[in-house]
């Protein structure tokens, strides 16, 4: 039986500068396609796909393959539901699942023999067994509890040694459920499950690469789990970068254990620096007044910082870019991901906003981050994509970039190179994304 996993990730219509940005943004793995084909049995032979731009979809005879399964997200669904339909056309049985088919399954279905409702990891051996028993699909798989820690695979990125990161994911889900998060309103995605320590730092060893990422939602959800795995990393040799909660300097000891077992950046989602916004978030993790403190004790144990923000909030006015920018140099950040508010299918944030009439497309390829879907509170949608543009233009001038790099090797030479690489990278992605004008 011959199985093909595709990540619907890029445009096959992209110019040759759009498919270079595509690879820059993979230098980040998925985990999702390694982890079901780990899962998958012996008696498949898989083929893993992670980009609609990859060379060998243009060579492939889709009627070798008996199955596809395609993960997708909002902002590439039409692409997917392009091939999907190409596949069926070639006689291939299709399953379609990630959290956009999660949030729309009757949609995703008109373009599937079969839909993965939630996490695969506890319906994706029944539906292979379907499969191979009957050769058909049930129209539907739905998670209907939790997948146990144990169950969920750890490792991305071994069988990609030509990547120059791997990822690991060592817990599941998020706790904190903002308004906005497609993950903690996904099913069971408010669920934190924690995989086995010795098979998490098993997993790492196997890693070809001596730089990865954790692609946990954040790593400060539950600070006993994290202590026990940075205290079994320690001596590993490796490098690491992870997500954290702006928090995580209220214990101390955490920071230096990460710091101790090789972690050299992290990224937080600040979000906002209004707290008006936070509080509408019900985050209670973040209090803007102490974010030049998290940011400040980070540095001293070696690492470096990238925020992530967003735009769009119902408090926003146009004169929160300026003041987001002051703030972040104020702060001596050392890089950041700047996102225009987008009200993802499946979570509160899209339902109030059609409740209030506000949302003016569902043209799901604009459900990116990086376009305007729906009319903001206190500034029109031109002045917050305009806003937006402009922030990212100089926040990722060559300037701010010399003096964020420049500030970063006073904690070192891994930090710093990271730094290099995430600021220099990003100011080609921003270039790229905000390249119209509207």
């Amino acid at each position: 039986m011959r199985l093909l996993l595709i990540q619907a990730f890029g445009n096959p219509d992209a110019t040759p500068y759009e498919k270079f940005i595509e690879k820059i943004w993979l230098l980040w793995p998925s985990c999702t396609l390694e982890q079901l084909a780990e899962l998958t049995p012996s008696g498949y032979s898989v083929t893993i796909i992670n980009n609609l731009n990859d060379d060998r979809l243009k060579k492939m005879d889709f009627s070798d393959y008996n199955l596809a399964g395609i993960s997708y997200f909002t902002a590439t669904a039409y692409k997917a539901y392009e091939m999907a339909d190409r596949l069926r056309e070639e006689g291939v049985k299709v399953v379609l699942g990630g959290y956009h088919a999660s949030a729309m399954p009757e949609e995703a279905k008109q373009h599937a023999d079969a839909v993965v409702v939630g996490e695969a990891e506890s319906v994706w051996s029944r539906l292979l067994i379907d499969f191979k028993n009957t050769g058909k699909l049930k129209p539907f798989y739905i998670q209907s509890k939790p997948v146990r820690a144990g169950n969920i695979p750890c490792a991305a990125g071994i069988n990609r040694s030509l990547s120059p990161v791997g990822g690991i994911e060592a817990t599941r889900g998020c706790v904190n459920k903002c308004e906005f998060c497609s993950i903690s309103h996904s099913p069971m995605g408010s669920r934190l499950r924690l995989k086995p320590v010795n098979r998490v730092v098993e997993s790492i060893e196997k890693l070809p690469h001596d730089y990865f990422i954790f692609m946990d939602s954040s790593l400060s959800l539950n600070s006993s789990y994290s202590k026990k795995l940075f205290r079994e990393m320690k001596g590993l040799g490796k490098k690491f970068a992870c997500f954290f909660n702006a928090n995580v300097v209220d214990d101390e000891e955490l920071v230096k254990l990460a710091s101790d077992a090789g972690c050299i950046a992290c990224a937080i989602g600040f979000e906002s620096i209004s707290q008006s916004n936070i509080n509408s978030l019900c985050k209670k993790t973040n209090d803007t007044d102490r974010y030049g403190n998290v940011i400040k004790k980070l540095h001293e144990y070696g690492i470096a910082v990238m925020s992530s923000m967003a735009f769009g909030f119902d408090e926003d006015t146009p004169d929160i870019f300026d003041a987001t920018l002051d703030k972040l140099e104020e702060w001596n950040i050392d890089s950041a991901g700047a996102n225009i508010l987008t009200p993802l299918p499946g979570t509160p944030l899209f339902s109030r906003l059609m409740r209030e009439r506000r949302i003016f497309t569902v043209d799901w390829s604009k459900y990116d981050l990086y376009h305007v879907v729906f009319q903001p509170e206190n500034m029109s949608a031109e002045e917050l994509y305009r806003g937006t543009r402009r922030f990212t233009k100089k926040f990722y001038s060559i300037p701010g970039i010399s003096r964020r790099i420049i500030s970063t090797l006073r904690m070192g030479w891994y930090p710093f190179l990271s730094m290099v690489e995430h600021n220099t990278t990003s100011r080609l992605i921003y270039s790229s994304i905000f390249k119209s004008p509207a």
